[in-house]
């Protein structure tokens, strides 16, 4: 069996306010896309990283780290950028994983559990336990309903699904509404197993999130 780690790292990242992309400022003298894909290249089952990167960063990077990862064009948005990246997968591999760059924290242990329970179902995600009480809104901005927390999960990255079911999920029409690869898997009516993380998985968004970062790095 041959698995094969997407990692998105195509993004403007505005957000954190920096002239370079978020994915490529340093975090203890280290681009943040490395974090997460050396962690997947320490995991000798994925015989596969393939990052999907800015136009102009392809060459540069494919020089610097040709032995060690493959650099792919990212599109305008980010699922975009993951079609391309499976696009150069073939039918050699079975399992995929996608993953954020913007997560660089993911620990190889939450890695495998994921990996895992995929290999048995078809489909897994990593998720985080909902620790805020979450209101629906009214766009009058009034409260129209609480939902029930003990059942609700933050979806996070890696997800991890079988080649086929992915590749397939990604020739649908893509809803404007969509926020990760799992609601396309949904749209297949495949049910996806939510594995939690034990380790901090958290996104890098804003200024604040990068400093969080390197405090919790050192």
């Amino acid at each position: 069996m041959k698995r094969a780690a997407i990692i998105v790292a195509a993004g403007q990242g505005k957000r954190v306010g920096r002239k370079v992309p978020k994915q490529f400022l340093k975090i203890k003298g280290k681009a943040m896309f490395l974090w997460s894909a050396n962690t997947f290249a320490s995991i000798k089952q994925f015989e596969r990283i393939i990052i999907v990167v800015p136009p102009n960063m392809v060459k540069f990077l494919t020089k610097k780290y040709k032995n060690k990862f493959e650099f792919v064009t990212g599109g305008k948005e980010r699922f975009d950028s993951v079609k391309k990246g499976l696009s150069i997968i073939g039918n050699d591999i079975d399992f995929v994983a996608i993953h954020d760059a913007s997560r660089p924290l993911i620990n190889k242990k939450d890695i495998l559990s994921v990996l895992k329970e995929a290999e048995k179902t078809k489909a897994a995600i990593a998720v985080e336990k909902t620790k805020d009480t979450i209101k629906i809104v009214s766009d009058k901005n009034q409260i129209l309903k609480t939902l029930n927390r003990t059942i609700l999960r933050n979806a996070q990255t890696p997800q991890i699904f079988e080649r086929k079911l992915i590749k397939e999920a990604y020739q649908e029409k893509i809803a404007s509404n969509t926020t990760d690869d799992a609601q396309l898997v949904e749209r297949l009516k495949i049910k996806i197993s939510a594995i939690e993380t034990k380790f901090a998985n958290f996104k890098v968004s804003t200024k604040e999130d990068f400093r969080v970062i390197e405090k919790l790095l050192k």
